[in-house]
């Protein structure tokens, strides 16, 4: 599957958990519960699928963020990756603005990345800081989020990468 088609298709799968959201929160709504914003002083954690465009796979993804205020959340990220060839980590401490819409919740993320890209073949090992910034798109079911969202390293050792995910609030 090459890169278009994949992006393709997360594309479609996050429009459809969004208007399969939105029906549902229109059926019955239990408690009460905002479509993107976050509880004030709240807990997030999440796990995701990252595909890195520079490797050409999908890896695994942790994070958790703290919710100052409704729109304002930040935190540390994880990511793993290993082919044959390489095995690459990456560490992010990153931020999100989120803007409300109609749908869903759409954020600007920006923030700090360290990587450590291993060789296996050659027993080479590099490590570098670097910028990740990007954009993102998530909606809120209750406590749980699904959300997707472009990133970009730069700085360092580049990479993007198309993430999508789910999470779930504490409070």
């Amino acid at each position: 599957m090459d890169h278009l088609s994949l992006i393709r298709a997360l594309i479609i799968i996050a429009i459809c958990i969004l208007n399969f959201s939105a029906f549902s929160q229109e059926q019955a709504e239990v408690e009460p519960s905002h479509h993107c914003l976050y509880e004030e002083k709240s807990l997030t954690i999440g796990i995701a699928g990252p595909y890195s465009f520079e490797i050409g796979m999908v890896g695994i993804n942790a994070r958790m963020y703290y919710n100052v205020g409704e729109t304002i959340c930040f935190g540390p990220e994880y990511a793993y990756f290993k082919t044959d060839e390489v095995e690459v980590v990456d560490f992010d401490f990153v931020g999100h603005y989120i803007f409300e819409t109609p749908l869903a919740g759409i954020y600007p993320l920006a923030g700090l990345n360290y990587t450590i890209e291993k060789e296996l073949d050659h027993n080479e090992t590099l490590a570098d800081f670097g910028i990740v910034f990007g954009a993102g798109i998530h909606r809120n079911l209750k406590k749980l989020t699904v959300f997707t969202e472009y990133s970009r390293v730069e700085f360092g050792i580049h990479d993007q990468f198309l993430t999508a995910g789910i999470m779930y609030n504490f409070k």
